[in-house]
């Protein structure tokens, strides 16, 4: 069984322009077939949740609450990044927390009341703070680094094509019958495509005893060592510091875009639907030129224009204030997106190769700060504070990201860094 094992791993297949092993092509498969599963989960919860528990009776609180789950849930990514990294593989942290968090979503289908549709984002979150730094680790395994970014990026691209019909169907189901279905069907959906990825093969793992070996660290000391990388790489300290302005301003800004569309402008599901279906296709088309871009040309291109991305959008919102605004200040978002999410990773790859678990859980931990406490800061002012100008402070932070990004890269110290 191994010697057939080896042979399958060994032989080499050309797709897509890219040679890979028999390993990778078949990793590949499985996490394409993943994600194009996974499609109808990622449009219920992080397109459609929100919106259902306003229409539930969600207060603002409980909007920024909302928001503010997955920054609030990867506040231990730090403590479980150290674990991580002593753990002979990477996988079980990736699968299991997703496992149970995904088929949680079956209870504010049951039960709902707002309270619940709170208390299941927190708990799906802490568990997707568990997979965070886990998953990082686990990609750099599944695919070699020159093949990484346009993988990824490929994967992505059949994810947004079948997202933009699903966000336009979820939007029209649940208009028409309500959120209750689409949340089941999400349970299963996201089930059955983390079933399906517990399937991909690794690279022989670490011994056991190598495990064991490795000195034992207290959660104090992990956080220790993790700063100390920070104050000692310029590099990442800028990267840190700029995604911090520019990641603020846009979670104080999120749970204002859902309450403008569902209190202020009374958008319907369809309409909301449509938003995303423009949110998709600027997903789709970034995913593809980003995986390209990753691949060929200097990484900070490439975060310059995400960091920038969430900038322009609360500015849109804010002084155009129409459906025209959301449409295309969604398309603007999927851009961003889209780059934060391999973009970033593609960072953390090449700048710390080996320790992707803790610089991953470092940006993490940097994310969950300000995102927990961006979006209760912007729900709880608009009660004291128009929402135009709470958009026009987020998007200031969102432009001062962007220049400590770029004149920071600019240095000559940094044009000697690979990065």
């Amino acid at each position: 069984m191994a010697e057939r094992a080896a042979k399958k791993s060994s032989y080499h297949v050309v797709r897509f322009g890219m040679t890979m092993s028999g390993r990778v092509w078949r990793n590949a498969r499985i996490d394409l077939g993943g994600a194009c599963i996974f499609s109808l989960f990622n449009v219920v919860m992080n397109q459609f949740y929100v919106a259902f528990a306003i229409q539930q009776g969600a207060n603002n609180f409980q909007v920024g609450l909302l928001t503010a789950a997955p920054a609030i849930g990867l506040l231990f990514s730090p403590i479980w990044a150290s674990m991580i990294e002593k753990a002979r593989s990477p996988k079980a942290y990736v699968v299991i927390p997703n496992m149970v968090g995904r088929m949680l979503l079956i209870l504010p289908a049951i039960f709902a009341y707002p309270s619940v549709y709170v208390t299941v984002a927190l708990l799906f979150q802490l568990l997707m703070g568990i997979q965070a730094p886990a998953y990082a680790a686990l990609i750099s395994r599944m695919y070699p680094s020159d093949l990484r970014g346009r993988l990824m990026g490929y994967v992505r691209v059949a994810m947004g094509i079948l997202m933009i019909p699903i966000a336009y169907m979820v939007g029209s189901w649940s208009e028409a019958f309500g959120p209750s279905g689409p949340l089941i069907a999400a349970a299963i959906a996201g089930t059955v495509s983390i079933n399906l990825f517990n399937t991909i093969k690794l690279p022989k793992e670490r011994p056991a005893n190598e495990a064991s070996q490795m000195p034992k660290r207290s959660a104090i000391i992990a956080l220790r060592e993790q700063w100390k990388l920070i104050t000692t790489n310029r590099v990442l300290a800028i990267f840190l510091l700029a995604t911090t302005f520019s990641g603020f301003g846009n979670m104080l800004s999120i749970p204002l875009y859902q309450i403008i569309q569902v209190d202020v402008m009374q958008l319907s599901n369809v309409q909301i639907g449509l938003a995303r279906v423009a949110y998709f296709t600027a997903l789709l088309a970034s995913y593809w030129i980003v995986g390209w871009m990753i691949d060929r040309i200097h990484i900070k291109y490439t975060l310059a224009i995400g960091i920038a991305a969430y900038a322009i959008v609360p500015m849109f919102y804010s002084l155009w204030g129409s459906y025209s605004a959301v449409v295309i200040g969604h398309a603007i978002q999927g851009i961003g997106d889209s780059i934060w999410d391999i973009g970033i990773l593609a960072f953390v790859f090449r700048f710390m190769p080996g320790r992707e678990a803790m610089v991953f859980g470092i940006h993490l931990l940097v994310f969950g700060i300000r995102g927990t406490i961006g979006p209760l800061l912007g729900a709880s002012l608009t009660s004291s504070v128009s929402i135009s100008a709470i958009l026009l402070i987020a998007s200031l932070c969102g432009w001062i990201g962007s220049l400590i990004f770029i004149i920071g890269n600019r240095k000559k110290a940094l044009a000697k860094l690979d990065f």
